[in-house]
């Protein structure tokens, strides 16, 4: 299955890398008014969110809002392939973690991955039952277990595909979202 895991992971981050910066940038601001509008982003008042890596969906604009109205968290990544969610704000100075990934500093304040309502998850491909392709580590996966918040996966359309094989240990989404809007995995829900 990591082969098949492997092929559809370097053929969707292919697609991802051929949007121009410019399309990207346009795409990601379409998400970022889209997340706006969802019944689930409004009603959070922590939302874990990511900071974003190469050719992902740059959501950074949501921490320009106004931090009285939502919690935002960035997770840290630890040495066991886990991860724990730290506050962050546009004003707070990053380090960067394994796998040369941008991150609130270690002193930020811990937030437990219980009190998260919302988590934006970065992915490697979605498909339309919810099952989410991420980068072959496991940390989302892993963190994600014991999360009773809404995880909703974020990405731009040509990362939507038909099926993405998943093992015992992938825990699914409850929607993905795109610069096409928001797709609800009602299975799940």
């Amino acid at each position: 299955m990591s082969d098949l895991k492997l092929s559809i992971r370097n053929t969707v981050l292919g697609r991802r890398r051929a949007l121009s910066a410019e399309s990207r940038k346009e795409k990601s601001e379409e998400i970022v008014d889209c997340l706006l509008g969802i019944r689930a982003f409004k009603e959070a008042a922590t939302i874990g969110t990511y900071l974003p890596l190469k050719s992902e969906v740059d959501v950074s604009a949501l921490l320009r809002l106004n931090s009285s109205q939502k919690c935002f968290t960035a997770p840290r990544t630890l040495p066991n392939f886990e991860m724990s969610f730290h506050h962050i704000s546009t004003s707070d100075d990053l380090e960067t973690g394994l796998g040369n990934v941008q991150q609130p500093r270690e002193n930020a304040r811990r937030v437990p991955i219980a009190s998260i309502d919302l988590f934006l998850v970065p992915l490697a491909a979605c498909d339309k039952q919810g099952n989410r392709l991420g980068f072959g580590k496991g940390y989302y996966d892993r963190a994600l277990k014991q999360a009773p918040g809404y995880k909703l996966g974020v990405g731009f359309r040509c990362q939507l595909v038909d099926c993405v094989p998943i093992e015992s240990h992938d825990i699914p989404l409850n929607g993905f979202v795109s610069e096409e809007g928001l797709i609800q995995f009602e299975s799940i829900l």
